[in-house]
């Protein structure tokens, strides 16, 4: 483990940026405007995401009668730079958890992490060797917004989309930046990390009969470790941190844009990440991962060409072809104990996917659109178990779909599409029999309906198959689980019902809300299993259908026509049954969705008080989740938790009409009752953890 000078050389770096801040800082707070509703452009011809704020952070909406929401990443309180872990932990009916090998996962819905896409400027981050990303090292840094669609609100996507996306958007993928717009932010983030985080741009008007936005920005993070609680029983924590978890953390972004006034425009954006990180043992079993990361780094690249609307003798057209590129390193160190001293195994990944996606519109009478899309991505793995040599993997994945959108008057519009999804593994690391090529089709319908000004009715049913990562096919993990190429894809059938409304109840109190009804059929689930001694490996195999239905709840109340000097109260709940079928096994008792609350939810009020801060109270309760035990083989019970944050924040002006003219300040007290909370059984959540941060906008 690294020891605290690591840190102090990263304080010597932040404290004067911060100090700088504040020095700048008038004594009046800055009178902000109304945040301005967010638009979601998913390509030319589509309808925009128009969502009703539910908070100054997050808005609820629907797309293709899907429910989604918007979350302003400028807005957030957990980190001055936030990874997408962090901004999602903020993030209503999200669950984020983190695992055994170190990593964070995602669920909707109580799906597994592999059935929500994440993607990066239209580059599929989850298509790749592990058919998932980890948003513990994915950073933000110069993104300005995340649109979370639960369920299937397009088949436009690309193969394996079928439980949700979570779409990061750049700020560069517009011109309407500030000329001249820069940000710089430091601080200390909810795991104790001090974070420092630079960027800026600048946009040229008359290049070519358009604009040119360019930006750039850089972020590090640095940390000894996460606070720990006592009741952990991590009896190898030192100074109050939590064993080996350590973080070093450095990304970098840049992007380029022109576009003019009909739209057409061509984009490229890169993103880079290094980190180097402990994983936490886990404290419930006798043999836990003693792991580190030495190196885990990642690139990502998104090119980007718009026609924008051009006209044909059947209407109007759009063409927009998207190409990315996403390629990883990493390398796991296996150590023999908890004094993490002695190398006992050594694992290397070498991932690269590429992607191209073309997607094609058109018009149709009576304000109809018809979109067709190809999506196509070839991964390729080589993962090398020392001291034997690498061996390869690739997986080849396409997507052929179409989508109609018809208006059914003012007040209603009617979607619905089809896709056809393929994938073949050609390189299977030596394993034989390989997994044989696969197809599957998949299908979605929705509706929604403007009731009234304020409140908008939708509904959707949807069908898609996911297939197998190459990891799950043919990885033994380091000699943890027994591969099985024979794995068949899963099929998710999904069904929601909801409202979305907002209005005024009376001249300074408005409310607003979402309440969704699911219903989710996972066949053919892929599940994993321990098998009998004295192999006790682990090994994934099609052995469930797991049945989820639910409801999701958002609302919130706003007391006060100004803004700033407004009471409001916000909440979110996810109310879920989960049910697990053994199809294959007759007479297997009765199991649970393992690290799957049922009863989720949270709730924050927000007050002014004296000096123009405005203080936040927040309280997340889970409630109870199994886990599998390995060392019995049986089920093991995390009991219902609950934590509570406050924070105090102010806004300065300071003066002008320069690139930066906000500073926002924030202290915050996390985990108050330093209360030991379990993302999964045997890894604690941080203990209670004082923070504070600046950004200046």
């Amino acid at each position: 483990m690294r020891s605290s000078p690591v840190a102090a050389r990263t304080l010597a770096v932040v404290l004067p940026l911060i100090a700088s801040l504040v020095a700048v800082a008038p004594a009046h707070a800055l009178q902000q405007q109304p945040p301005r509703p967010d638009t979601v452009r998913r390509d030319s011809l589509s309808q925009p995401l128009a969502p009703v704020t539910v908070t100054t952070s997050r808005a609820a909406g629907v797309t293709g009668g899907a429910s989604a929401v918007v979350v302003r990443l400028s807005e957030l309180r957990s980190s001055p730079a936030p990874t997408l872990d962090q901004a999602l932990r903020e993030t209503p009916f999200v669950l984020v958890r983190q695992n055994s090998r170190g990593e964070m996962e995602l669920s909707v819905r109580g799906s597994d992490s592999r059935q929500a896409a994440v993607l990066y400027n239209g580059v599929p981050l989850t298509l790749g060797w592990d058919h998932r990303a980890d948003p513990s090292v994915l950073p933000l840094t110069g993104a300005e917004n995340l649109v979370i669609v639960r369920g299937l609100g397009s088949v436009l996507n690309g193969p394996n989309s079928l439980g949700g996306t979570i779409e990061i958007s750049q700020r560069a993928q517009g011109t309407s930046a500030p000329s001249g717009q820069w940000w710089a932010a430091g601080g200390v983030d909810q795991t104790s990390a001090v974070v420092a985080s630079l960027g800026g741009g600048h946009r040229f008007d008359n290049v070519f009969g358009g604009a040119v936005t360019a930006q750039a920005g850089v972020s590090v993070r640095d940390r000894d470790g996460v606070r720990v609680t006592s009741s952990a029983n991590d009896d190898t924590a030192r100074d109050g941190l939590r064993t080996n978890s350590d973080l070093r953390h450095g990304d970098l972004f840049g992007a380029l844009r022109w576009s003019n006034a009909q739209g057409r425009g061509v984009g490229l954006t890169v993103s880079a990440f290094d980190a180097e990180r402990g994983v936490p043992p886990e404290e419930h079993i006798t043999g836990p991962r003693y792991w580190r990361y030495p190196y885990n780094s990642r690139a990502i690249a998104a090119l980007s060409l718009n026609s924008g609307t051009f006209n044909t003798p059947f209407g109007v057209g759009t063409i927009d072809i998207g190409a990315g590129y996403n390629a990883g390193r990493l390398k796991i160190e296996t150590y023999g104990d908890r004094r993490y001293q002695t190398v006992t195994a050594e694992e290397l990944g070498d991932e690269r996917t590429s992607s191209v996606r073309a997607l094609v519109g058109h018009s149709l009478p009576r304000g109809a659109t018809i979109k067709a899309s190809f999506t196509a991505a070839d991964v390729r793995y080589t993962e090398t178990l020392s001291p034997a040599a690498g061996v390869d993997y690739r997986q080849k994945m396409s997507s052929t779909a179409a989508e109609l959108d018809i208006p059914l008057g003012d007040a209603t519009r009617v979607s619905g599409g089809v896709a056809f999804d393929r994938t073949s593994t050609p390189e299977t690391g030596g394993r034989t029999p390989g997994q044989p090529p696969f197809d599957a089709t998949g299908w979605r319908a929705g509706v929604s309906h403007q009731l009234s000004n304020s409140v908008r009715l939708h509904a959707s049913a949807s069908e898609r198959s996911r297939f197998p990562a190459l990891r799950e096919l043919y990885s033994g993990a380091q000699n943890r689980f027994l591969a099985n190429p024979l794995l068949k894809p899963e099929t998710l059938l999904g069904f929601e019902a909801g409202v979305t409304a907002e209005r005024a109840l009376g001249e300074s109190t408005r409310f607003s809300m979402q309440a969704i009804g699911f219903r989710h059929n996972l066949d053919d689930a892929i599940t994993r299993i321990t098998l009998p001694a004295p192999d006790r490996r682990f090994q994934r195999i099609n052995r469930d259908r797991i049945e989820s239905s639910g409801a999701e709840l958002l609302g919130g109340l706003t007391f006060g026509s100004d803004l700033l000097r407004a009471v409001t109260l916000t909440g979110d709940a996810t109310l879920q049954s989960i049910s697990i079928v053994n199809t294959t096994v007759a007479g297997d008792p009765q199991r649970h969705a393992e690290n799957n609350p049922e009863r989720r939810g949270s709730i924050e009020l927000g007050v002014p008080v004296p000096l123009s801060v405005r203080a936040y109270a927040t309280a997340r309760f889970t409630g109870v989740q199994y886990c599998l035990n390995p060392d019995s083989g049986t089920e093991q019970t995390l009991g219902k938790q609950a934590r509570t944050d406050v924070a105090a924040e102010r806004s300065f002006g300071i003066g002008g009409r320069g690139a930066a003219r906000t500073l926002r300040a924030l202290l915050s007290l996390d985990n108050v009752a330093n209360s030991t909370v379990y993302d999964q059984c045997g890894l604690p959540q941080p203990g209670r953890t004082l923070r504070l941060m600046f950004t200046l906008r």
